[in-house]
């Protein structure tokens, strides 16, 4: 059996016609016919009925043709997978999160576009979750982010098919306003955190998880008055006195009308760039992870 005859096949399932299937590839009746009378012998049955005025595939064909569809298909991706390693595949993927890798990706992206003007970057800003389903299902190609573990076998099982480089260490801290009353302190609580108006990023970011969870073990209630998607808008109220936010310590630095506080829960976490181990790492891929190495020699405190 060869992918040839498959193609015959299948073509004579769609037309139901041996004369129009052999017309869509330049040959002729006979050839497409006798190419199915051999297949029909391999198989050791009857792949379609013939009658003088109609041609109907069997259900012994039927079965064939649901496999035949899905060995093409493996073998176009299989095709396609050729050509993009002889060609050099002059494109990556990658996605960011919004709060870590944000604080890393804009100078990585500049330093590797000067150095590979060639080479196409598409970009995706998402939360980890979806980041790491992107990366799992093949649709990036790397990840910015920050990723942690509740427990160690859930780490050791990440890391049997994923790699990673550390880039960055950094913090989430609560942020307030410089006039505000926590904005003397050097360290707050959860149960001060739990009179304030919080204003938190959306329900899909695993920080505002990990927060909420934090509050509801020590069966504290908290009140979010706005959530949001984008890290300006979680600015703007706290620079504005609006509410209390969560930010990497960095980020929140770099606004005067803002001050940074450790609280409990928060601790260093590395930012870092994964990939996935199981899979062919084209060359411009592995140039963009070379480039992230020689930007970040060693992981670097925020």
């Amino acid at each position: 059996m060869t992918l040839i005859q498959l193609q015959y096949f299948l073509a004579v399932c769609k037309y139901e016609n041996f004369t129009r299937a052999a017309e869509n590839f330049n040959i002729s009746q006979p050839a497409i016919s006798g190419a199915i009378r051999e297949l029909e012998r391999e198989c050791g049955v009857a792949l379609f009925n013939r009658d003088k005025n109609a041609l109907r595939i069997t259900d012994e064909g039927r079965v064939l043709r649901d496999e035949a569809e899905l060995v093409l298909k493996q073998y176009g991706q299989l095709d396609d997978i050729v050509k993009n390693l002889s060609t050099s595949r002059k494109f990556i993927r990658v996605s960011f999160s919004t709060l870590s890798g944000n604080q890393v990706y804009p100078k990585l992206l500049r330093v590797f576009k000067d150095k590979y003007p060639d080479i196409e970057v598409f970009s995706v800003e998402a939360s980890t979750s979806k980041q790491f389903e992107y990366l799992d299902k093949g649709m990036v190609d790397m990840v910015l982010s920050v990723r942690r573990f509740d427990v160690p076998e859930e780490k050791r099982q990440f890391d049997l098919v994923h790699g990673h480089y550390p880039l960055k260490i950094s913090r989430q801290c609560v942020c307030v306003h410089k006039d505000h009353p926590l904005a003397k302190e050097s360290y707050v609580t959860l149960e001060q955190l739990s009179g304030e108006e919080l204003v938190m990023l959306s329900e899909g970011f695993s920080q505002s998880a990990g927060i909420k969870r934090q509050f509801k073990q020590r069966g504290l209630s908290y009140k979010v008055i706005h959530y949001t998607s984008q890290m300006y808008t979680l600015e703007r109220f706290v620079e504005k006195g609006v509410a209390v936010g969560f930010l990497p310590e960095e980020v929140i630095k770099r606004n005067p009308l803002m001050v940074a506080i450790p609280y409990e829960g928060s601790r260093y976490s590395p930012i870092e760039i994964f990939w996935r181990k199981d899979r062919y790492m084209y060359r411009s891929v592995k140039a963009f992870l070379d480039t992230a190495r020689e930007l970040y020699p060693r992981p670097q405190e925020v």
